[in-house]
């Protein structure tokens, strides 16, 4: 029996250097360079000048026999974001044998909107200086500011810093009712309409219930809200 298992051993000695000499070994250095220039070619539509730099490397790719080829999948979320991971399939004969994900270090610097001064919340946006800055939008959160024209009819809804970039999502639109705005109330009783002032206590638009409080009232009462600085309550 010690024999036979010597045998069959040798037998199989061949075909296992075979098959090891057919394996492929696809090296990080393509796999990198590979990811490298889908993402330039997404950076060539991007205004500002790009910085590109691989973070460590993914290992060597050992796959089977046949035709091998690379499929750089998209990059998904947010664009542009300071850490990119670029998805890349190792295809053989034209079916997927392995996947990895290339890592990049990313910055973007462009000329956008700066705040030329700091502002408290609730600063009309028409009242907000702008200024051009170099910036690195890779390392924004958010969408800036391309015009001051966009911001029109809106308000700051946290406080702005001078020198920080102008963000979408640092203003609001000044709504119809604002809180403690003092407010036209049209009062009706079936056919009888009454008109009068007071005070709204929370925000909304035509359309929207807000509580008012009705000058000489001890408590708010619920009120529609028809139209800027408007509201009316329905008995």
């Amino acid at each position: 029996m010690r024999y036979l298992l010597l045998g069959l051993a040798v037998l199989l000695l061949p075909a296992r250097l075979v098959a090891g000499a057919a394996a492929q070994v696809v090296a990080s250095s393509r796999l990198v360079e590979t990811a490298r220039q889908a993402l330039l070619a997404r950076l060539a539509s991007s205004a500002g000048e790009a910085e590109l730099s691989a973070i460590g490397a993914p290992e060597d790719v050992r796959v089977g026999p046949g035709t091998v080829s690379l499929n750089v999948r998209p990059v998904i979320g947010h664009w542009p974001r300071p850490r990119v991971g670029v998805p890349v399939d190792v295809l053989v004969d034209g079916h997927v044998a392995r996947s990895t994900t290339v890592w990049f270090a990313l910055s973007l610097h462009g000329r956008v909107l700066t705040y030329g001064g700091d502002f408290p919340i609730d600063t009309m946006a028409s009242s907000v200086p702008m200024q051009l800055a170099d910036v690195d939008v890779a390392a924004l959160q958010d969408a800036t500011v391309a015009e001051p024209a966009e911001l029109e009819g809106m308000r700051l809804r946290k406080p702005a810093q001078a020198g920080a970039p102008v963000l979408k999502s640092d203003f609001e639109r000044i709504p119809d009712v604002d809180r403690k705005q003092k407010v036209s109330v049209l009062v009706s009783y079936g056919a009888i309409r009454l008109a009068t002032h007071g005070v709204a206590n929370a925000m909304g638009n035509a359309g929207n219930m807000v509580p008012v409080l009705v000058d000489g009232a001890d408590a708010p009462v619920q009120a529609r809200v028809t139209e800027k600085g408007v509201v009316e309550v329905v008995q």
